[in-house]
Parts: C-alpha cells; sequence; structure tokens
C-alpha cells in the first residue's frame, strides 16, 4: 500500500509540473505573438499615415498652385516643410509606440520561459522528496513489521 501511495504522489507531482511547464511554454509562445501582432500593427498604421500626410501634403500644394501662390518659395515652402517634419516626427512616434508594447511582450515571453525552467527544476526537486521520504519512511515501517511476531507475541 504505500508503493501505491508514492507513487501516487510521484505521478501527481509530475503531472502537475508537467501541466505548469506546458502552460507557461504556451503563454509564452502566445506573448511572442502578440509581440509580433503588435509589431505588424504599428507598421501598418506608420504607412497609413505617411500615405494620409502625403495626400494632405498633395492637396495644400495643389491648393496653394490653384491660388496663384508659389509654392516652392517663402511662406507656402516653410509651411510644406514644418508639415514634413511633423509628419515624420509622427510616424516615427507611431513605429515607436509599437517596438515599445512588442518589447514589453517579448519580455513577459522571456519571463515565462525563465520560470518555465524554475517550475521544471521545482518538479524535480519535489519527486526527489518525495522518494528519499517514501524510502526513508519505507525503512522504518518495515523494521517494526520485522520485530513483531504475532505467533510468539516478539
Amino acid at each position: 500500500m504505500a508503493y501505491v501511495a508514492g507513487a501516487m504522489a510521484l505521478l501527481g507531482t509530475a503531472m502537475q509540473t508537467g501541466s505548469a511547464v506546458a502552460g507557461n511554454q504556451a503563454n509564452a509562445r502566445n506573448a511572442e505573438t502578440e509581440a509580433q501582432t503588435l509589431e505588424q500593427n504599428a507598421a501598418l498604421q506608420e504607412r497609413q499615415f505617411r500615405r494620409s500626410a502625403g495626400l494632405q501634403a498633395a492637396q495644400g500644394r495643389a491648393i496653394a498652385t490653384a491660388s496663384g501662390v508659389r509654392a516652392d518659395v517663402g511662406s507656402p515652402l516653410l509651411q510644406e516643410l514644418d508639415f514634413a517634419k511633423q509628419a515624420e516626427l509622427e510616424a516615427q512616434t507611431i513605429r515607436r509606440g509599437g517596438v515599445v508594447q512588442a518589447g514589453a511582450k517579448r519580455y513577459e515571453a522571456r519571463l515565462l520561459n525563465r520560470s518555465t525552467l524554475f517550475t521544471g527544476i521545482s518538479g524535480g526537486l519535489q519527486g526527489t522528496s518525495i522518494l528519499s521520504s517514501f524510502f526513508a519512511n519505507r525503512g522504518q515501517g518495515n523494521q517494526s513489521l520485522r520485530t513483531y511476531d504475532p505467533v510468539y507475541g516478539r
């Protein structure tokens, strides 16, 4: 009976450790996938913003040209340069936001992978503890059974 209890405790520990390790690995893969998605979304938003800004700049040039103002010198040129500079800063901010969010998700994935390692080590140590406890108690239990003889009462 003691063998069964020890084996069941050891099996339970192995299953619990395996389940925790598999869960951590799945969560780490999900975090990495989310990081890639965040980067792709940021790149898409950046492209869309650049396209929108380009259309706005072209519209501004068309309006200025239609009104008879020369867009290649003076105030209109300075306004266009300022607009281009602000648009580029905004595009880089969008990209940076995606990189920062993706970096946070990758950090989460690394922590989960590290946790997986420690969960495996902890489960192994717990299994070793169960085995050593089982063998230590087995010797004591059999010793008391050997010294008592129910026929002779010794």
